[in-house]
């Protein structure tokens, strides 16, 4: 028994002095060792949305996204990904808030949040007010690029719940930045289309995952949220 277990220290050993060696050799396999000990690095949500019946609301009366159909890509693009994410049981079609605003609002009397979550049975409304949405970040760069601001309103309480009443920002401020476009691309309908539909999606993602644990941005993407 004395010489097994001699036999089993010494292979020990052996290991041992083979991984004190690639550390201090900086040997390739020590990095997915350290990422294996650490995690995954993955992002922590922002903040914990209730499970209630939920509507996100795109705002956009200064019409910055055009076509206006895209405002439904963003907004179903978060509804979406919040129920796959299984952070929402329940969520509102965000065509019927955009239909209610658009039935009951006139030029000088402009529909609480609140009011709409109400008329659509909403507890809870994910509303984001479009303030980017063009060709290019500069004016003269080919590259897609967004922002819009983001707060989530209780509608019972109508008290916001996110951002924290204590935050000192009122709203989350989302930018996203999509690659460089061949010019040539915008200048057919159909190019431009396919631009700002990606950028749509884009925009609706990060969004969403404000609210839920994910992956960092993967590398080469060129979406910065603030």
């Amino acid at each position: 028994m004395s010489r097994f277990l001699s036999a089993r220290q010494a292979i020990v050993a052996i290991l041992a002095q083979a991984v004190v060696l690639l550390l201090v050799g900086g040997c390739n396999i020590v990095g997915p060792a350290s990422y294996i000990v650490g995690g995954t690095g993955d992002v922590e949500a922002e903040y914990v949305l209730p499970d209630v019946p939920t509507v996100v609301f795109v705002d956009d009366r200064a019409n910055v996204v055009n076509p206006v159909s895209l405002r439904r890509v963003i907004a179903d693009r978060i509804s979406q990904d919040l129920m796959e994410e299984k952070v929402l049981t329940l969520t509102i079609s965000p065509q019927d808030a955009m239909a209610v605003a658009k039935q009951r609002e006139r030029a000088n009397e402009i529909m609480s949040i609140e009011d709409i979550g109400r008329a659509v049975g909403a507890k809870q409304v994910i509303y984001v007010q479009m303030m980017q949405f063009r060709d290019t970040p500069d004016g003269s760069t080919p590259r897609p690029a967004g922002m819009c601001q983001v707060k989530v309103i209780d509608v019972e309480s109508q008290q916001r719940t996110y951002p924290a009443k204590e935050s000192k920002d009122s709203v989350r401020t989302v930018q996203v930045s999509g690659r460089p476009v061949d010019p040539e691309t915008y200048r057919t309908r159909t190019g431009r289309l396919s631009v700002f539909n990606d950028l749509a999606l884009m925009m609706g993602q990060h969004v969403g995952r404000l609210f839920y644990k994910h992956e960092p941005r993967a590398a080469g993407q060129n979406i910065n949220p603030l």
